[in-house]
Protein backbone atom coordinates (compact mmCIF):
# COMPACT_ATOMS: atom_id res chain seq x y z
CA UNK A 1 0.00 0.00 0.00
CA UNK A 2 3.03 3.13 1.20
CA UNK A 3 4.39 1.70 -2.04
CA UNK A 4 1.83 2.13 -4.42
CA UNK A 5 1.04 6.12 -2.90
CA UNK A 6 4.68 6.49 -3.37
CA UNK A 7 4.43 5.29 -7.02
CA UNK A 8 1.18 7.04 -7.64
CA UNK A 9 2.49 10.09 -6.13
CA UNK A 10 6.00 10.24 -8.25
CA UNK A 11 4.45 9.35 -11.06
CA UNK A 12 2.07 12.45 -11.43
CA UNK A 13 4.68 14.76 -10.42
CA UNK A 14 6.49 12.87 -13.64
CA UNK A 15 3.77 12.81 -15.71
CA UNK A 16 2.20 16.05 -14.76
CA UNK A 17 4.84 18.26 -13.48
CA UNK A 18 2.22 18.67 -10.22
CA UNK A 19 3.79 19.43 -6.62
CA UNK A 20 4.55 16.82 -4.57
CA UNK A 21 1.68 17.78 -2.54
CA UNK A 22 -0.64 17.61 -5.47
CA UNK A 23 0.24 14.00 -6.60
CA UNK A 24 0.43 12.76 -2.84
CA UNK A 25 -3.31 13.88 -2.92
CA UNK A 26 -4.69 12.96 -5.95
CA UNK A 27 -2.89 9.13 -5.74
CA UNK A 28 -4.83 9.17 -1.96
CA UNK A 29 -8.36 9.91 -3.65
CA UNK A 30 -8.04 7.71 -6.62
CA UNK A 31 -7.27 5.05 -4.32
CA UNK A 32 -9.86 5.38 -1.97
CA UNK A 33 -12.06 6.03 -5.01
CA UNK A 34 -14.02 8.84 -2.47
CA UNK A 35 -14.92 9.99 -6.02
CA UNK A 36 -13.29 13.89 -5.22
CA UNK A 37 -12.86 15.58 -8.60
CA UNK A 38 -8.81 16.13 -10.02
CA UNK A 39 -7.23 18.25 -8.33
CA UNK A 40 -5.84 19.35 -11.84
CA UNK A 41 -6.65 18.70 -15.37
CA UNK A 42 -4.83 15.50 -16.23
CA UNK A 43 -3.47 15.31 -19.78
CA UNK A 44 -4.48 11.89 -21.86
CA UNK A 45 -1.14 10.33 -20.28
CA UNK A 46 -1.96 11.42 -16.94
CA UNK A 47 -5.44 9.78 -17.17
CA UNK A 48 -3.68 6.37 -18.61
CA UNK A 49 -1.46 6.47 -15.54
CA UNK A 50 -5.08 7.44 -13.21
CA UNK A 51 -6.76 4.80 -14.32
CA UNK A 52 -3.74 2.25 -14.04
CA UNK A 53 -3.57 3.32 -10.07
CA UNK A 54 -7.21 2.87 -9.56
CA UNK A 55 -7.22 -0.93 -11.34
CA UNK A 56 -3.83 -1.32 -8.80
CA UNK A 57 -5.41 -0.30 -5.82
CA UNK A 58 -8.33 -2.61 -6.50
CA UNK A 59 -6.13 -5.51 -6.93
CA UNK A 60 -4.32 -4.40 -3.91
CA UNK A 61 -7.34 -4.19 -1.77
CA UNK A 62 -8.97 -7.85 -3.26
CA UNK A 63 -5.78 -8.97 -2.18
CA UNK A 64 -5.58 -7.13 1.21
CA UNK A 65 -9.55 -8.65 1.79
CA UNK A 66 -9.02 -12.24 0.74
CA UNK A 67 -5.80 -12.32 2.86
CA UNK A 68 -7.94 -10.60 5.60
CA UNK A 69 -10.65 -13.25 5.77
CA UNK A 70 -8.73 -16.48 4.76
CA UNK A 71 -6.88 -15.69 8.24
CA UNK A 72 -9.93 -15.59 10.35
CA UNK A 73 -12.08 -18.36 8.12
CA UNK A 74 -8.65 -20.55 8.78
CA UNK A 75 -8.33 -19.81 12.42
CA UNK A 76 -11.83 -20.27 12.98
CA UNK A 77 -11.61 -23.90 11.24
CA UNK A 78 -8.17 -24.91 12.87
CA UNK A 79 -10.49 -24.16 16.33
CA UNK A 80 -13.30 -26.31 15.03
CA UNK A 81 -11.06 -28.74 14.03
CA UNK A 82 -9.38 -28.90 17.55
CA UNK A 83 -12.69 -28.92 19.22
CA UNK A 84 -13.84 -32.11 17.08
CA UNK A 85 -10.95 -33.86 17.78
CA UNK A 86 -10.75 -33.20 21.80
CA UNK A 87 -14.61 -34.05 21.65
CA UNK A 88 -13.70 -37.63 19.99
CA UNK A 89 -10.91 -38.38 22.21
CA UNK A 90 -13.22 -38.07 25.14
CA UNK A 91 -15.85 -39.87 23.66
CA UNK A 92 -13.43 -42.65 23.56
CA UNK A 93 -13.02 -42.71 27.37
CA UNK A 94 -14.15 -45.19 29.83
CA UNK A 95 -13.40 -45.05 33.43
CA UNK A 96 -11.33 -42.12 32.81
CA UNK A 97 -10.98 -39.30 35.76
CA UNK A 98 -12.07 -35.70 34.84
CA UNK A 99 -10.82 -32.92 36.40
CA UNK A 100 -12.26 -29.70 37.23
CA UNK A 101 -10.00 -26.58 37.65
CA UNK A 102 -6.68 -25.58 36.21
CA UNK A 103 -4.71 -24.17 39.24
CA UNK A 104 -1.85 -25.65 41.21
CA UNK A 105 -3.56 -28.39 42.53
CA UNK A 106 -5.17 -29.28 39.83
CA UNK A 107 -1.96 -29.33 37.60
CA UNK A 108 -0.48 -31.27 39.94
CA UNK A 109 -3.29 -33.88 40.35
CA UNK A 110 -3.36 -34.09 36.30
CA UNK A 111 0.62 -35.34 36.66
CA UNK A 112 0.43 -37.71 39.39
CA UNK A 113 -2.17 -39.22 37.29
CA UNK A 114 -0.46 -39.15 34.26
CA UNK A 115 2.68 -41.36 36.01
CA UNK A 116 0.07 -43.69 36.81
CA UNK A 117 -1.43 -44.49 33.51
CA UNK A 118 -5.16 -43.24 34.45
CA UNK A 119 -6.93 -41.07 31.36
CA UNK A 120 -7.77 -37.89 32.02
CA UNK A 121 -10.36 -35.35 30.48
CA UNK A 122 -9.81 -31.39 32.00
CA UNK A 123 -12.35 -28.80 32.35
CA UNK A 124 -11.12 -25.72 32.75
CA UNK A 125 -12.57 -22.47 32.89
CA UNK A 126 -10.54 -19.52 33.21
CA UNK A 127 -7.85 -18.36 30.48
CA UNK A 128 -5.09 -17.98 32.15
CA UNK A 129 -5.48 -21.84 33.65
CA UNK A 130 -6.88 -23.56 30.23
CA UNK A 131 -2.93 -21.69 28.86
CA UNK A 132 -1.32 -23.30 31.54
CA UNK A 133 -2.55 -26.50 31.31
CA UNK A 134 -2.12 -27.11 27.81
CA UNK A 135 1.43 -25.61 28.30
CA UNK A 136 2.21 -28.38 30.77
CA UNK A 137 -0.24 -31.32 29.21
CA UNK A 138 -0.58 -30.49 25.60
CA UNK A 139 -1.96 -34.50 25.18
CA UNK A 140 -4.53 -34.20 27.96
CA UNK A 141 -7.89 -33.30 26.35
CA UNK A 142 -9.18 -29.93 28.09
CA UNK A 143 -12.79 -28.53 27.58
CA UNK A 144 -12.71 -24.66 28.01
CA UNK A 145 -15.91 -24.40 30.29
CA UNK A 146 -17.50 -24.09 33.50
CA UNK A 147 -17.36 -26.87 35.09
CA UNK A 148 -20.38 -26.26 37.47
CA UNK A 149 -22.15 -26.83 34.29
CA UNK A 150 -23.95 -30.00 34.04
CA UNK A 151 -23.54 -29.59 29.79
CA UNK A 152 -19.38 -29.04 30.71
CA UNK A 153 -19.69 -32.09 32.79
CA UNK A 154 -21.52 -34.36 30.01
CA UNK A 155 -19.02 -32.71 27.09
CA UNK A 156 -16.27 -34.65 29.42
CA UNK A 157 -18.19 -37.90 29.04
CA UNK A 158 -18.96 -37.89 32.28
CA UNK A 159 -21.50 -40.55 32.34
CA UNK A 160 -18.84 -43.05 31.46
CA UNK A 161 -16.25 -41.65 33.75
CA UNK A 162 -14.70 -43.63 37.29
CA UNK A 163 -13.61 -40.43 38.82
CA UNK A 164 -15.20 -36.60 39.45
CA UNK A 165 -12.61 -34.13 40.84
CA UNK A 166 -13.69 -30.63 42.10
CA UNK A 167 -10.01 -28.84 42.33
CA UNK A 168 -10.77 -25.29 41.07
CA UNK A 169 -9.33 -22.34 43.45
CA UNK A 170 -12.76 -21.68 44.77
CA UNK A 171 -14.31 -24.21 47.48
CA UNK A 172 -17.72 -22.81 46.66
CA UNK A 173 -17.22 -23.78 42.88
CA UNK A 174 -16.37 -27.19 44.19
CA UNK A 175 -19.55 -27.42 46.38
CA UNK A 176 -21.94 -26.61 42.94
CA UNK A 177 -19.40 -29.19 40.98
CA UNK A 178 -20.24 -32.03 44.06
CA UNK A 179 -23.90 -31.55 43.50
CA UNK A 180 -23.74 -31.27 39.52
CA UNK A 181 -21.80 -34.23 39.27
CA UNK A 182 -24.45 -36.17 41.85
CA UNK A 183 -27.04 -35.06 40.48
CA UNK A 184 -26.16 -37.03 37.52
CA UNK A 185 -27.48 -40.09 39.58
CA UNK A 186 -24.15 -42.56 37.98
CA UNK A 187 -22.54 -44.27 40.29
CA UNK A 188 -19.50 -42.03 39.53
CA UNK A 189 -17.43 -41.41 42.32
CA UNK A 190 -17.36 -37.36 43.80
CA UNK A 191 -13.54 -36.66 45.14
CA UNK A 192 -13.29 -32.50 46.18
CA UNK A 193 -10.68 -30.28 47.18
CA UNK A 194 -11.89 -27.92 50.00
CA UNK A 195 -9.66 -25.29 52.21
CA UNK A 196 -12.75 -24.49 54.50
CA UNK A 197 -13.60 -27.15 56.53
CA UNK A 198 -17.53 -26.24 56.98
CA UNK A 199 -17.78 -26.12 53.63
CA UNK A 200 -15.85 -29.72 53.53
CA UNK A 201 -18.86 -30.76 55.30
CA UNK A 202 -21.47 -29.23 53.53
CA UNK A 203 -19.72 -31.14 50.60
CA UNK A 204 -20.02 -34.04 52.16
CA UNK A 205 -23.51 -33.83 53.15
CA UNK A 206 -24.52 -33.35 49.53
CA UNK A 207 -22.72 -36.56 48.89
CA UNK A 208 -19.28 -36.16 48.16
CA UNK A 209 -17.30 -39.61 48.58
CA UNK A 210 -14.04 -38.02 49.42
CA UNK A 211 -12.67 -34.22 50.64
CA UNK A 212 -9.41 -33.34 50.97
CA UNK A 213 -8.21 -30.69 52.66
CA UNK A 214 -4.65 -29.62 52.23
CA UNK A 215 -3.60 -27.37 54.76
CA UNK A 216 -4.74 -30.30 57.29
CA UNK A 217 -2.89 -32.59 55.31
CA UNK A 218 -0.46 -30.16 55.04
CA UNK A 219 0.32 -29.67 58.91
CA UNK A 220 -0.19 -33.20 59.22
CA UNK A 221 2.57 -33.87 56.96
CA UNK A 222 4.96 -31.68 58.53
CA UNK A 223 4.27 -33.09 62.19
CA UNK A 224 4.88 -36.32 60.37
CA UNK A 225 8.20 -35.38 59.58
CA UNK A 226 9.00 -34.23 62.41
CA UNK A 227 8.38 -37.12 64.22
CA UNK A 228 9.93 -39.16 61.74
CA UNK A 229 13.50 -37.12 62.41
CA UNK A 230 12.75 -36.90 65.86
CA UNK A 231 12.88 -41.08 65.80
CA UNK A 232 16.16 -41.21 63.80
CA UNK A 233 17.85 -38.74 66.17
CA UNK A 234 16.72 -40.85 69.20
CA UNK A 235 17.88 -44.20 67.60
CA UNK A 236 21.62 -42.18 66.63
CA UNK A 237 21.75 -41.91 70.29
CA UNK A 238 21.19 -44.88 71.36
CA UNK A 239 23.13 -46.78 69.13
CA UNK A 240 26.59 -44.29 70.16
Amino acid sequence: MSCLIVTGSIGFVTIEGWSFADSLYMTIITMSTVGFGETNELTPHGRVFTSSLILASIVLMACWTAGITSFLVNGQLSGQFHRLRTKKKINQMNNHVVVCGGGATARTLIHQLKVQGNEIAAIVKEPGEVAMTQRFFPDIPLIEADPKSEMALIDANILEAAHLVAATESDFDNLLIVISGKGLGTELKVISVAENPELANRMLKVGADEVVCPLVIGGERIASIINETAGKEEFVVATV
